[in-house]
């Protein structure tokens, strides 16, 4: 998953911090220790597959164990695909392991579901000959390679806050393969499945498609969480460069304790929250852009697409945390604009 830190130079999901900073003067204490945290999201595209050739070269084959999860039988969720590298690739079943860098959903045959921040790179748009979509596989060294004809980033899209962090791969060849269906509506539902290749609880990457259960809780309750982590960030910071600037620890902890008033909630309406109070299930990772699926009436429905996470500061992977659940780009939030593409317009 992407998730500012405060924005992690992890590989596959993103941190996000949103400050309302009133007071100019303490805002501008804090400018010389902030600029960093509100440099935008890494890549997954430049970072994940670096990662999973690091790992191949040093301990061959990754262990399939993900946060909580468990691995996938083939054909159960046929519409989940693999975005790859295309200059990673070669005749080499294996180069595909090592390529992958994202998930995504097959919506329609010529029409593939992801997340914003898997498309970009340094602010661009990938182009599209520099992807590659894999169909039909749970076996990251299996299934079928398709060509991406056209890349959709949505114009909302902020790198920095994260919201509406959702794309469109237009492939070049259909896919007869079954579908996901679009949720319309996620209110009362409680719980929900995850699926990706993303790391694993222990910081390894797996060649076979996993899936997790997770709760899906409400924003106000991600907000807590997530705002905690922050305050507590903030406050280090403060006391940091206050010890800098000779600033007495009591005046530091004051003007920390009055930043903290001013963090804004890091999720929007665009968004939806998952995952477990205990941390112990969650996206990693290499998992963006991958699907949150319900089953309604017998069909899957996909109600997410990994987006981004949080942890400390002085975590190495912002995946797995207690009382931090992972954000998801909630799909009822663009349908229309998923539908006016896929109708051409």
């Amino acid at each position: 998953m992407h998730r500012v830190s405060i924005k992690s130079a992890g590989s596959g999901r993103v941190s996000t911090v949103m400050l309302s900073l009133r007071p100019l003067l303490l805002a501008a204490l804090l400018a010389a220790g902030a600029t960093a945290a509100l440099s935008a999201a890494p890549s997954p595209y430049d970072l994940v597959p670096k990662d999973r050739a690091a790992q191949a070269a040093a301990a061959g084959d990754a262990a399939d164990r993900v946060f909580g999860g468990k691995e996938v039988a083939d054909g159960q969720f046929p519409f989940q695909v693999a975005l790859l590298r295309a200059d990673s690739l070669t005749e080499d079943p294996e180069s595909q392991y090592e390529a992958q860098f994202c998930g995504g959903t097959l919506i329609a045959p010529f029409w593939v579901l992801t997340a914003a921040h898997c498309m970009t790179d340094s602010g661009e748009t990938l182009a599209p000959e520099s992807v590659i979509v894999l169909t039909g596989a749970t076996d990251l060294m299996q299934g079928r390679r398709v060509e991406a004809k056209a890349v959709y980033v949505n114009e909302q899209y902020d790198e920095h806050s994260m919201d509406h962090d959702v794309a469109l791969v237009e492939l070049a060849a259909p896919v007869d393969l079954p579908l996901v269906g679009l949720g319309a509506d996620d209110a009362g539902i409680a719980a929900a499945t995850v699926i990706g290749w993303g790391m694993t609880e222990d910081g390894e990457y797996p060649r076979h498609l996993l899936e997790t259960e997770l709760d899906v809780v409400a924003n106000e309750q991600c907000n807590i969480g997530i705002k905690a982590i922050y305050a507590k960030d903030l406050k280090a910071s403060i006391a940091d460069l206050g010890a800098q600037y000779r600033i007495k620890p009591e005046d530091a902890d004051r003007i920390g304790t009055e930043l903290v008033q001013g963090i804004g909630d890091p999720l929007t309406g665009a968004m939806l929250c998952a995952g477990l109070k205990t941390g112990k299930r969650d996206t990693c990772y290499g998992d963006s852009g991958g699907p949150l699926v319900a089953m309604l009436d017998g069909k899957p429905v996909q109600l997410g697409i990994v987006s981004w996470g949080e942890g400390p500061s002085d975590s190495d992977v912002k995946c797995g945390h207690e009382d931090v659940y992972g954000v998801y780009s909630r799909v009822a939030s663009f349908r229309d604009w998923i539908q006016s593409h896929l109708d051409g317009q």
